[in-house]
């Protein structure tokens, strides 16, 4: 069983820690704090502590019933007495508890005995079903940074416990999952973040209060088949508080029960490798609001996938783009699958060309950042040619945008201040697909372009550049284009596409900016149709 005890790597991961300092003058450890932990038969049971300086909010980890030098103060301390062997099987218990102690110019020892824990106890109203297994967690937080917890653990109902204090600088969370691993809806009821620490809870959960979510993960143009869902609470004092469900190939749909309240709807997705293994290549997700009773639809791996909204910036004499955002899902264009290899060419006037450079990344590897100096003003035009790339995966059969090309052609100052250039990114989103990201053979599908900027650099100004005209062009090959006609709607334009017979359909699309500035996008096999 996956545990989360005080020195878990997960907890690790979520608070990065500063030893307190032992060293120095002797002034500084003005006292010794002893922390005492007996299990839930009131035997002496050795386990680890963790303290926080409440001032610095500096942490050490040491072991129980043993005397440890501290400078003078107010300190929290955390434990999880966790005994994997209390119980005729396997899962033990554990018991959390916190106090603060003040540390003076002498000893002091504190007491944590498991025998005043109370249960976590948690249940629905109906039961899920059956095959259903369910597991309680809960967490002790310092009350002034209660986004992060000192101390968590989860388990089976029964063998969840916690220490009750009334100290109104402890913060306390609880959940509890009902998952079905064979398939079937998942199930997590989430309690208030309360002030103290509670005598265990007891509580029935209705059924009919909580939202439901259905995530779809279409199949096409991801570079995996494989995907899992993760519907996480975006709360204090919850770190990792979630549910996952619908953990396989794709095309997929994962439907979950939850408590209202702000979540995070996660999908983690991962490829083959040629030696047979599989990495991890992408994350994605959607931010919620749930209401009691109400339900909610979220779609991922849309067609068509190309450069999001990130347009070349300058700084001084700096041109920047990162070719690392060639790949982005059109119903999320700050997510992205970092897998590329790029071949980025600029030239001036007369087509003098001013630099080419090969550029890639997957994950944290390689280095997707193409950079060159400018020292006229002038027009440029930079074509970025972007193809789908990671060393040793092997990309699925038939996959979606296996390659993507953008053009800019832009007005670039090299006295100018730190701004996006005057183009505006056409973003593709066919409507109507299935789950396969297909359209029906010899119909029609609408595609959507929305002109797009931004960037990710907070001291570069993202300015304003309004669109004058958006063009879209098909093709079934790649080679011979037909334009459509565009119409504009609101704040996008719309193009109704007659889909071919058999075969991927290819988009290519461009806006032109008033100032004569303009960024055209191409993506190789962005639908299918079936």
């Amino acid at each position: 069983m996956r545990r989360f005890p005080l020195l878990a790597a997960a907890i690790a991961v979520l608070l990065p820690t500063t030893l307190l300092s032992t060293t120095g003058s002797a002034s500084a450890a003005a006292g010794k704090l002893t922390v005492k932990t007996y299990d839930r038969a009131g035997k002496v049971f050795k386990t680890q502590v963790r303290i926080m300086n409440n001032t610095t909010l500096q942490t050490v980890t040491v072991n129980s019933f043993t005397a440890k030098s501290l400078a003078k103060g107010t300190y929290t301390v955390f434990t999880d007495i966790y005994n994997p062997h209390d119980g005729t099987d396997s899962l033990g218990t554990d018991t959390l508890g916190a106090q603060i102690v003040t540390v003076p110019a002498k000893s002091v020892s504190i007491t944590f005995d498991a025998r005043k824990g109370k249960a976590v106890d948690v249940r629905l109203d109906r039961g899920p079903g059956d095959g259903y297994e369910q597991t309680v967690r809960a967490a002790i937080c310092p009350g002034d940074t209660g986004a992060v917890a000192e101390i968590e653990a989860w388990n089976h109902p029964g063998r969840l416990f916690v220490i009750p204090n009334s100290s109104k600088q402890l913060r306390f969370a609880y959940s509890s999952v009902w998952q079905n691993y064979a398939g079937g809806d998942a199930w997590i009821a989430a309690g208030s973040v309360t002030t103290s620490v509670p005598a265990g809870v007891r509580t029935t959960v209705k059924a009919a209060s909580l939202a439901t979510v259905t995530a779809v993960a279409r199949r096409g143009p991801a570079g995996g088949t494989d995907n899992s869902f993760r519907l996480v609470e975006q709360a204090s004092c919850r770190p990792g508080y979630g549910v996952e469900a619908a953990n396989g190939p794709t095309p997929q749909v994962a439907r979950i029960h939850a408590t209202p309240g702000k979540w995070q709807l996660e999908a983690d997705w991962s490829g083959t490798e040629t030696n047979g293994g599989s990495a991890s290549i992408g994350f994605d997700w959607r931010k919620l609001t749930l209401a009691a009773g109400k339900t909610y639809g979220k779609t991922f791996f849309a067609s068509a996938w190309g450069p999001g909204f990130h347009v070349p910036e300058m700084t001084g004499k700096r041109l920047y783009f990162s070719t690392d955002k060639m790949f982005s899902d059109p119903a999320a264009p700050d997510m992205f699958e970092a897998s590329q290899k790029s071949l980025v060419t600029l030239t001036g006037s007369k087509n003098v060309l001013i630099k080419r450079q090969w550029r890639n990344g997957w994950g944290d590897n390689g280095d997707a950042g193409f950079t060159a100096n400018i020292t006229k003003a002038g027009w440029y035009i930079m074509q970025v040619n972007a193809t789908r790339y990671r060393p040793g995966l092997v990309y699925p059969s038939g996959m979606l945008s296996p390659s993507a090309q953008a053009i800019f052609r832009m007005r670039l100052d090299p006295k100018a201040k730190p701004h996006l250039v005057d183009t505006l990114l056409p973003r593709m989103v066919p409507a109507g697909l299935n789950r396969l990201n297909q359209a029906p053979a010899g119909g029609t599908t609408v595609v959507q372009i929305k002109p797009e900027r931004g960037t990710w650099n907070p001291d570069v100004k993202v300015g304003t550049a309004t669109a004058k005209s958006v063009t879209l062009q098909v093709s079934s090959d790649g080679k011979s284009w037909k334009s459509m006609p565009v119409r504009k709607s609101g704040s996008v334009w719309l193009a109704t596409v007659t889909n071919p017979a058999s075969g991927p359909v290819w988009l290519r699309s461009r806006v032109t900016s008033t100032s004569g500035a303009y960024a055209q996008v191409t993506i190789a096999r962005a639908y299918a149709v079936q």
